[in-house]
């Protein structure tokens, strides 16, 4: 509709310009509607350029040197058969080894020293993820090799997730940029250095499960160690007991015999037997001369005793004595 109104416009300015009518000047009429047909369709090709255009744009851009949230992730990922624990220890002594692996400056070193573990990251911003993050920052680094197209001096940023994932299995990932300090371009390594890095994790992994080993091996041998001690302590212990319970039974035999041979009597003379301790008591019989009894009560004067056939009585002490 609105490319037909500016044409009918447009045919009556130049039916007023030209002094006729319009059906009279049917060549002009033509050229007019010619004229607005691509008028309209310049108008719409404008419009289509700048909704492109539009869509094209990010919604927010980072700032230079500063990673934006929608950069396409890189560096190197892995995960290992080792705990978390054990990664998070060998993470932490690379990134406070001072050297940046897998990157030079000059040709003539094999390696870039003065680097500083650090606590976060200008480039990569704040971890937000799960998991811990380590960094490693080397800075006034002039165009150090593996980054690409770097020509300046800037800072190398490494960093290091770890994600525990399964009892023994744990996600690593490390990735490394140089950032220019004049115009905040941005190089991301070739992957060398990430691998480099990860060879010197990987190589203290391998130290620390071996350390582990060796102590859980030497814990375990101590172990059976004091068990076997505690074991040949206990043998000790228990042969003592019983030879001190042997000894126990030698001295009560001992004893008991020497309580027999003190009860065992003889008798001095031919003596009367008494049913009672006393002199006037009942005679149950005559116990012939050197007769033994075997004493079984003891009162100041009179013995209770029992002779050889079994009869029991009672005899004075002056009728008896000891057994030789």
């Amino acid at each position: 509709m609105g490319c037909k109104t500016n044409q009918a416009v447009a045919a009556a300015r130049l039916s007023s310009a030209t002094g006729g009518k319009l059906q009279d000047r049917w060549p002009v009429t033509r050229r007019v509607r010619s004229l607005g047909g691509l008028c309209c369709c310049g108008f719409a090709f404008l419009a289509l350029a700048l909704v492109l255009c539009a869509a094209a744009q990010p919604c927010a851009a980072a700032p230079p040197g500063q990673k934006s949230s929608t950069d396409v992730p890189e560096g190197f990922a892995i995960d290992l058969k080792a705990s978390e624990v054990d990664v998070l220890k060998a993470v932490e002594l690379v990134t406070q080894d001072t050297i940046l692996h897998g990157t030079q400056v000059y040709a003539r070193e094999d390696e870039l020293t003065e680097a500083e573990a650090a606590t976060g990251s200008v480039y990569y911003g704040a971890w937000t993820g799960p998991g811990h993050a380590f960094y490693k920052v080397r800075k006034l680094a002039l165009s150090p090799q593996h980054f690409k197209n770097s020509t300046d001096v800037g800072t190398i940023t490494v960093r290091y997730i770890v994600l525990g994932v399964a009892p023994n299995r744990t996600h690593l990932q490390i990735d490394a940029v140089f950032v220019e300090d004049g115009s905040k371009r941005v190089h991301t390594s070739d992957t060398t250095v990430e691998t480099s890095e990860f060879a010197e994790i990987q190589s203290h992994i391998v130290r620390i499960q071996r350390e582990e080993r060796q102590t859980a091996d030497l814990l375990q041998r101590r172990q059976l160690q004091l068990a076997a001690q505690s074991n040949l302590k206990e043998r000790d212990a228990e042969a003592s007991r019983l030879k001190d319970a042997e000894s126990s039974i030698e001295s009560l035999e001992l004893r008991l015999r020497e309580l027999q041979h003190e009860a065992e009597l003889r008798v001095k003379a031919e003596a009367k037997l008494k049913s009672a301790p006393f002199q006037h008591a009942a005679t149950l019989q005559s116990v012939p001369a050197n007769s033994d009894v075997l004493v079984e009560i003891i009162t100041p004067y009179w013995y209770g005793v029992e002779t050889v056939d079994g009869r029991r009585g009672w005899l004075r002490h002056d009728q008896v004595e000891p057994l030789p």
